[in-house]
């Protein structure tokens, strides 16, 4: 389904109330891993934080001895925060030329909202974050660059979003979809790099970064609904997501805002809703990425209750047995106990493997977790260590999942 919810005109030509952030102090991060540093001098240098994520460029002349530069993973405090923080130090150094900072937003591009409106936030000796932007985008590396003649705690962030950006509902459930900002924005200021301040070259701009307000309607242009379900607008910033009241497995709907920009182009920020169906299966292997498949209903044999997936859907045949009710249960080796199988073609994981050789069967760590077996419905989680692969069921893999179907009791 496509569902289009454009903004009145007479909506568009209302004027907003003053936008109005109030900043937030908030705590000092604490160190969250590994720091690294580095000697750098006079003729200038380069470190990375140990994940690779931020690097430091300082040019020849910046340091006018030998310092001591390092880098610090910290928890992000920033409110409006993507990913991890960094504490850059000496902290509070002013350097005499500015100094590069590249983060890499790679491994949170589903974070990350429009690119116009990402870029980096520093905190400020009175604990309020400080919006900054960006002075350059490589999107093809997805790095985003800044100068700066001074170190703080440093945190890539969204000035605007959608709120949730993603969210998972059952069938027939509703969210409301919020367009939010968080620090105060010109219409001329609105995308990235922010103006710099004519006073000085490296008097740096930027915008305390506050309690999230709605995103004024004079940036809003429309609202649009592509997939499944209903989408009905409340206010010109908000609008509510109702999913459909049946889905075979799981299936996604994006609800997207468009925005109106002080430039030409097309500018969207998109939440996804995941709707969880009837009957669905989540499974991971070795920490992998989950993968959701439909599920047969929850079948109830004696005391022993059977999930599988029809049709090998999700790529192999899946099977899930618990012996009880509500509550955890271990893996065993009996026929009719609590097992686990997941079969691709030409492999296979198991809930028992074989320590060595010339060692029994052995049944695999974890368990099958029930929480719900009521109202027809079967619902729980699963984790396995030491999974059993192959025909020789070496412990060479764990497995993790979800589940939630239809219950039948004959």
């Amino acid at each position: 389904m496509f569902v289009q919810l454009a903004c009145e005109r007479g909506d568009a030509d209302q004027p907003d109330e003053m936008l109005t952030i109030t900043p937030l102090v908030r705590p000092v991060g604490v160190p969250a891993g590994a720091a690294v540093t580095k000697t750098i001098g006079q003729e200038g240098g380069a470190l990375q934080s140990a994940d690779g994520r931020i690097s430091v460029h300082v040019p020849p002349g910046a340091l006018e001895a030998n310092t001591a530069v390092g880098i610090e993973p910290v928890s992000n405090t920033n409110i409006a925060g993507i990913g991890a923080a960094f504490r850059l130090t000496p902290h509070g150094k002013v350097f005499a030329k500015p100094v590069t900072i590249t983060y890499s937003w790679a491994s949170y591009a589903d974070s990350v909202g429009l690119l116009q409106t990402l870029g980096m936030a520093y905190q400020m000796a009175d604990g309020v974050w400080k919006f900054v932007g960006a002075d350059s985008f490589d999107n093809q590396s997805k790095t985003v660059s800044f100068k700066t003649t001074h170190f703080s705690d440093w945190s890539l962030m969204n000035r605007i979003s959608l709120s949730p950006y993603s969210a998972e509902l059952e069938t027939g459930q509703k969210r409301t979809i919020k367009a939010m900002i968080f620090t105060e924005a010109d219409w001329d200021n609105l995308f990235i790099p922010l103006v710099n301040n004519p006073g000085g070259p490296y008097n740096e701009p930027g915008y305390p970064v506050g309690t999230p307000a709605p995103l004024p309607s004079r940036f809003i242009k429309s609202w649009e609904l592509n997939g499944p379900g209903d989408l009905t607008k409340s206010t010109q910033q908000t609008v509510e997501y109702k999913a459909p009241v049946s889905v075979n497995g799981t299936t996604t709907a994006t609800v997207t805002m468009e925005l109106k920009a002080p430039v030409s182009g097309t500018f969207l920020l998109v939440s996804t809703m995941t709707i969880l169906g009837d009957g669905w299966i989540e499974l991971s292997i070795n920490g992998g990425a989950p993968v959701r498949f439909p599920a047969s209903p929850v079948v109830k044999m004696g005391s022993r209750y059977i999930l599988a997936n029809p049709e090998d859907e999700g790529g192999g045949h899946f099977l899930l047995t618990w012996k009880g009710e509500v509550g955890s249960h271990g893996y065993d080796l009996a026929a009719d106990g609590t097992r686990f199988h997941f079969l691709p073609p030409g492999t296979g994981y198991n809930s028992c493997y074989i320590p060595g050789p010339n060692m029994p069967l052995t049944p695999s760590g974890g368990a099958v977790n029930v929480t719900k077996l009521s109202n027809g419905i079967a619902e729980g989680s699963f984790t396995v260590t030491n999974v059993g692969v192959g025909t020789q069921f070496r412990p060479e893999a764990s497995a993790n999942g979800r589940f939630k179907s239809k219950l039948f009791i004959p």
